[in-house]
């Protein structure tokens, strides 16, 4: 199998990615007013991530590619994507939750419980695929989920896929003083409720580096590089995460499909 990739990168997200996030998060509202406190919090929340997720995509992959984003919902991502020019289909398991969005800027979004059912496209139809913050929350068959991906993605296609660190320092410090095998997740029963609150699964599981790619090389993939991105705020956690990369909260896991 081949080696786990070393090295992190870094580095200053532009504010005009961060501005078009938030311009794209006022656009993205959902109908019912239930979940809008759930989307605002979401844009509070991951607003720099969403960003960064945007510099990554214009770094590695071309203008005008024909991009699957998985997990879509609340389609800030897909949105501010299309902006940049990318031709991006979003795929989510209830895109009715935004169903006036999605008809009033025409998102081309195709609805797929992404556990259970195959995707609705052709082989090698797409360029690249960005699977963010999704792979940790699915909790049914990881080889079918993740094989499909392949499947529809070009051989060499590229994947972004980012996903919690569990060996960050917050992951080491809940297993050793707090015997929870978490780095950002909530406990068990509040991640599952998250089904009934909002429509989709909480985390089920957050994962090491190895094992990531471990499993993305056994299923079609190649990692090229890791990309440790995140602060844990002000104090000495986040000090300690600038000078040792690997123990920041989030990985971004650059990929190949292979031939």
């Amino acid at each position: 199998m081949r080696a786990i990739p070393k090295g992190a990168e870094t580095g200053d997200c532009p504010a005009a990615l961060f501005s078009l996030v938030e311009e794209c998060a006022r656009i993205a509202q959902p109908d019912e007013e239930s979940l809008r406190a759930w989307a605002d919090s979401y844009a509070r929340n991951h607003g720099l991530r969403l960003a960064r997720d945007l510099q990554l995509a214009q770094q590695y992959i071309p203008g005008g590619a024909k991009l699957a984003e998985f997990g879509a919902a609340p389609f800030f991502l897909t949105l501010a994507l299309r902006r940049l020019d990318y031709e991006v289909t979003g795929i989510d398991i209830d895109p009715t939750r935004f169903g006036r969005m999605i008809r009033e800027t025409n998102l081309r979004i195709v609805r797929c419980d992404i556990e259970t059912e195959a995707l609705p496209f052709e082989t090698a139809s797409f360029d690249a695929a960005l699977f963010n913050e999704l792979f940790e929350h699915l909790r049914i068959d990881l080889v079918h989920t993740m094989g499909e991906l392949r499947r529809v993605l070009k051989p060499e296609g590229l994947l972004l896929l980012s996903s919690p660190n569990l060996r960050s320092l917050q992951g080491i410090l809940n297993f050793l003083l707090r015997n929870r095998a978490t780095s950002c997740a909530e406990d068990i029963h509040g991640e599952y409720e998250k089904l009934r609150k909002f429509g989709h699964m909480g985390h089920v599981r957050e994962y090491t580096t190895r094992e990531v790619c471990e499993f993305l090389d056994l299923v079609g993939f190649r990692v090229e590089r890791m990309i440790f991105r995140g602060n844990f705020g002000a104090g000495w956690m986040t000090q300690a995460a600038r000078l040792v990369t690997e123990l920041r909260p989030y990985v971004t896991y650059v990929a190949r499909a292979k031939p």
